[in-house]
């Protein structure tokens, strides 16, 4: 059994190995550690430092390109579409929004600098966190005014289907969009193979479209998980955040994320809510954990170290919530 935590705290490596104890006390044996635009510009040596004090005590190192280009979760801004205004997403109504296009050669460059970086570092693992299209998560009403429709997807759309991409989003232009963001995606996990990394790719918790898997262009989850580069897949069911059932919620998403991973032999990932859990409800911690292990899953993480406590989507109580955590790791990690 694989049992994980995220990790974007500090970057003091002192305040760092207390942690990367008490992670290990919690039954976690590896780490997912976020490495943004910031520590790229700013902290590749405490990064490199952070990264070989987890191997001693362990623990296997996933690297996260959290926020890059605003193209993948995290809590984070990014400088590079601060930048490369022609390398942004377009969105239908023509609103230039702060994420890059996966079709950007430019990003596509940026990109390929992170996963050098990654392996120079020591990652053993690319985890490429909730690729997506640009959308207003908290506003539903706004998913309507989809992205790209930037110069680069607008050319690509006119080669590949001989007509101009129309103002609404079609199911040729829904095919159109997972297409890039496949191809993007396979390219990342081409160049890390070619590094030596494995890849873990987790999607949003929504194939097919039913709540925001057609505004992000993820919902193709077979075409994802079919991809050769691929070695792990998974989703993160976060039951409370999208109000749904936990039972319910986790096991459906988890046991389709174990279907496709039976087919295309690859290692299955499911991930825990552990961040703005509300009073109350820590236990349902350890109910999603037993589901997840029911439905086969034996790669689980949870997001994040210590309930989130350090920011505003932290837990309620988020100590209690790492001490669940760190209970019902615990106990499965031997399975």
């Amino acid at each position: 059994m694989k049992t994980g935590i995220s990790y974007f705290h500090t970057r003091d490596p002192r305040h760092v190995e207390r942690d990367l104890d008490d992670i290990v006390e919690h039954g976690c044996n590896f780490i997912v550690h976020c490495y943004s635009e910031t520590d790229m510009a700013f902290y590749n040596q405490a990064v490199e430092k952070i990264i070989r004090l987890s191997k001693d005590r362990g623990l296997e190192v996933y690297l996260d390109p959290w926020g890059l280009g605003g193209l993948y979760g995290g809590e984070t801004f990014s400088k590079f579409v601060a930048e490369n205004l022609a390398a942004r997403q377009i969105s239908v109504n023509g609103q230039s929004l702060p994420a890059a296009c996966p079709n950007s050669p430019d990003f596509i460059s940026f990109q390929a600098q992170w996963t050098q970086r990654a392996a120079d570092l020591g990652a053993d693992i690319c985890f490429w966190d909730e690729p997506h299209y640009h959308f207003n998560f908290m506003d539903p009403s706004s998913w309507d005014n989809w992205a790209c429709r930037c110069d680069v997807c607008r050319k690509l759309y006119k080669d590949e289907y001989n007509e101009d991409m129309p103002g609404e989003l079609t199911s040729q232009v829904v095919q159109f969009r997972q297409q890039s963001l496949l191809r993007f995606l396979d390219k990342n996990c081409k160049d890390a193979k070619e590094l030596g990394m494995r890849n873990c790719v987790c999607v949003l918790p929504d194939e097919g479209g039913e709540m925001m898997g057609q505004a992000a262009g993820t919902a193709a989850w077979e075409e994802i998980a079919g991809l050769s580069d691929i070695d792990i897949f998974g989703t993160d069911p976060y039951w409370a955040l999208f109000g749904g059932d936990v039972d319910e919620y986790v096991r459906k998403h988890c046991s389709r994320v174990k279907q496709l991973c039976d087919k295309y032999e690859k290692e299955a990932q499911a991930w825990v809510l552990a961040f703005i859990l509300p009073e109350d409800r820590e236990e349902e911690v350890t109910q999603a954990i037993d589901v997840m292990v029911e439905t086969g899953i034996r790669n689980i993480a949870a997001w994040g170290y210590l309930g989130c406590h350090l920011i505003d989507i932290k837990c309620a109580r988020p100590e209690l919530v790492w001490e669940i955590l760190g209970k019902s790791f615990n106990k499965i990690k031997d399975r």
